[in-house]
């Protein structure tokens, strides 16, 4: 009888330990969770499935050649635009971006993330992390390329709560020049930057914004980062 009890007690201690360490990550350390695409889309991922930003990549990818241009990044933008403006009036407009961070992208909304290593500068390249620095994600940010916590209302350059085509598509170019790292007028996946799938520390309060413009989950910061470290370089 004690030997059962000793084992069952075993079994018991074996299964929390797994529980805790989780299932082992994708090859490659890519993240099959949460991926937002630079234009804002949340993609979610299955642990037997397709990589969330590869099925964003290859859906966007209207040849399938391996490497995405303006025209079908710009589609892609206009083809989720379509999806967000729910009444069809040509404009993201606030009730849009409440279900959009409510019920489509939720995780806009979250606390803040501490995480080391390289940050985009004002003009789009990556600068080095000094020993010991951290950098706060908040928001949908650690899980985009551009680290933006809040893509959609990032669009809106001129302040006014909506987001029109013409925004949109501006912001999708600028996002496009950002990620063609080699400026060759294409985007392979060779080019776009690693995910972080790591552990996070998780900042007290209520994150999001940056980029957003301060409306509805978003603060007040227009950096990419809380703090600045992107600046305007993925504004609207």
């Amino acid at each position: 009888m004690r030997i059962q009890v000793l084992a069952g007690l075993l079994l018991v201690l074996a299964s929390g330990a797994q529980a805790q360490d989780g299932p082992p990550a994708p090859a490659g350390g890519r993240p099959r969770g949460l991926f937002v695409s630079p234009m804002g889309e949340p993609f979610r991922g299955t642990p037997d499935g397709k990589a969330p930003q590869d099925a964003w990549f290859d859906g966007a990818d209207a040849n399938h050649d391996g490497a995405l241009t303006l025209d079908e990044f710009r589609d892609d933008a206009m083809r989720w635009f379509k999806v967000l403006d729910r009444k069809g009036d040509g404009e993201i407009d606030p009730a849009d971006i409440e279900v959009y961070e409510t019920v489509l992208a939720p995780e806009a909304r979250g606390g803040g993330f501490e995480m080391g290593g390289p940050t985009m500068g004002d003009n789009g390249e990556v600068k080095a992390a000094e020993i010991g620095s951290t950098r706060v994600l908040s928001g949908l940010a650690r899980f985009n390329y551009l680290g933006s916590p809040e893509p959609v209302t990032a669009a809106d350059s001129s302040l006014n709560g909506g987001v029109t085509p013409v925004e949109f598509l501006g912001a999708a170019k600028r996002r496009f020049d950002l990620l063609d790292t080699n400026h060759d007028g294409k985007i392979t996946k060779a080019e776009l930057p690693e995910l972080r799938s790591g552990p996070m520390k998780r900042r007290g309060g209520r994150g999001g914004g940056g980029e957003g413009g301060g409306r509805r989950g978003g603060g007040g910061n227009r950096g990419g980062y809380m703090g600045g470290s992107m600046g305007g370089s993925m504004g609207g």
